[in-house]
C-alpha cells in the first residue's frame, strides 16, 4: 500500500512538472524513480509522454510499449488498447503495433477486431518487408483462427492484394499436406530393414498359430507442418528416446528417415497396444510445441489379420490413430 501511495505521489509530481512545461526536470525525476516503480504502467505511460513532449519519438514508443504490456499482464485490456492507439497517433508507420493490438483483442475475446488488426499488420508487412516475414504472419493468423473462420474470410476481402498472397499461402500448405499423405505400407516395404521385420513376423506367426498367442505390429508417424530439417531431426530423436524408455526388451522398433517408426510387439493383444499408445501419446505432448502431428496405428494377430500383408493392410486402413 505504501509503495502505491509513493508511486501516486511521484506520478503527481512528474505530471505537474510536465503540465508546467518543465520537461527536463520531469525527465530527471522520472529517471530517478523508474527503477523503483518499473512495474507500474501509469509510470511508464507518463514516461512516454515526457519523451514525446521532448521530441524523442523512439524512446516514447519504447515506454508506451512497455506500458501496454504491463496493462496486458494485469488484464486491463481497454487501457492497453488505448496506449497502442496513442502509439499509432504518434507514429502511424509503426506497423508492429497492429500485431500487438491483434494479440490484445484476441486475449480480450474480440475475435473480429483481432483479425482486422492482424490483417492490417500483414498488409503493411506485404508493402514494406520481405515475403518470408509475411509467411510468418499468415501462419500466426491460421494457427489462431483456422482456415475456415467466417470472420476471417469476410474481413480479408477488404485487402484484395493481401488476399491473393494469403490464398497462395493456403494453396502451398495444402500441397505440402497432400505430399505428406503417404502410403504407409509402401514406406515400410521400401525400408532396407523390412526384410528383418518380415522374418520376425513370419517366425512369430508360426509360434502364435501353434500356441494361440496374440501379437501386434504398430507404426508411428510424425508429420511436420513446416519443412525444417533441423527441427525434424531433433523431434525424431526425442520420439526415439520416448519409445526406447517405454518398450520392453523383447519389442522391436525400426526407423524410416521420412519420420516413420514401425515395430513389433510380441505377445501383445490389442488392449496392450492401446495401453502403450495411451502412454506414448501422454509423453509425446511436448513435441507439439514444434508444430508436429503424431499418430500411432496398430494391428493385432489374429483379430486384424492372419498374414503379414493382411496385418499391414489393417494397419493402413483401420488402425487406431492418435493425433496430437
Amino acid at each position: 500500500m505504501e509503495c502505491r501511495m509513493n508511486c501516486a505521489r511521484t506520478l503527481e509530481d512528474v505530471r505537474n512538472l510536465l503540465i508546467q512545461g518543465k520537461h527536463t526536470e520531469a525527465l530527471q525525476q522520472y529517471i530517478q524513480n523508474i527503477k523503483e516503480f518499473s512495474d507500474e504502467p501509469d509510470m511508464r505511460n507518463i514516461g512516454g509522454d515526457i519523451f514525446n513532449k521532448m521530441g524523442k519519438k523512439d524512446e516514447a514508443l519504447i515506454e508506451y510499449e512497455r506500458c501496454a504490456q504491463l496493462y496486458r499482464d494485469l488484464q486491463l485490456y481497454a487501457n492497453a488498447i488505448a496506449i497502442c492507439k496513442k502509439m499509432l497517433r504518434i507514429d502511424g508507420t509503426y506497423e508492429h503495433v497492429y500485431a500487438v493490438l491483434g494479440d490484445i483483442y484476441m486475449e480480450a475475446g474480440f475475435v473480429g477486431e483481432s483479425i482486422l488488426n492482424y490483417l492490417e499488420y500483414a498488409e503493411r508487412i506485404r508493402k514494406s518487408s520481405g515475403h518470408g516475414k509475411l509467411e510468418s504472419v499468415f501462419r500466426k493468423i491460421l494457427d489462431s483462427f483456422g482456415r475456415n473462420n467466417r470472420i476471417l474470410k469476410h474481413t480479408i476481402n477488404g485487402f484484395p492484394e493481401l488476399k491473393k498472397e494469403f490464398d497462395n499461402h493456403i494453396d502451398a500448405l495444402q500441397s505440402i499436406e497432400e505430399t505428406q499423405e503417404r502410403d504407409l505400407i509402401e514406406l515400410i516395404k521400401r525400408d532396407p530393414e523390412y526384410r528383418s521385420f518380415e522374418k520376425l513376423i513370419e517366425m512369430e506367426l508360426f509360434r502364435s498359430r501353434r500356441y494361440t498367442r496374440p501379437f501386434s505390429i504398430f507404426a508411428i508417424e510424425m508429420r511436420f507442418n513446416e519443412v525444417r530439417p533441423e527441427s525434424c531431426s531433433v523431434d525424431m530423436e526425442k520420439l526415439f528416446g520416448i519409445l526406447k524408455n517405454n518398450l520392453r526388451i523383447i519389442d522391436y522398433v525400426f526407423l524410416i528417415s521420412e519420420g516413420v517408426f514401425y515395430g513389433f510387439l510380441p505377445e501383445t493383444p490389442s488392449d496392450g497396444a492401446f495401453i502403450l499408445s495411451d502412454r506414448l501419446v501422454t509423453r509425446m505432448k511436448e513435441l507439439c510445441q514444434h508444430q508436429v502431428k503424431i499418430s500411432m496405428r496398430w494391428a493385432t494377430y489374429p483379430k486384424d489379420g492372419q498374414k503379414l500383408d493382411e496385418l499391414l493392410d489393417s494397419l493402413q486402413k483401420s488402425g487406431q490413430v492418435y493425433f496430437q
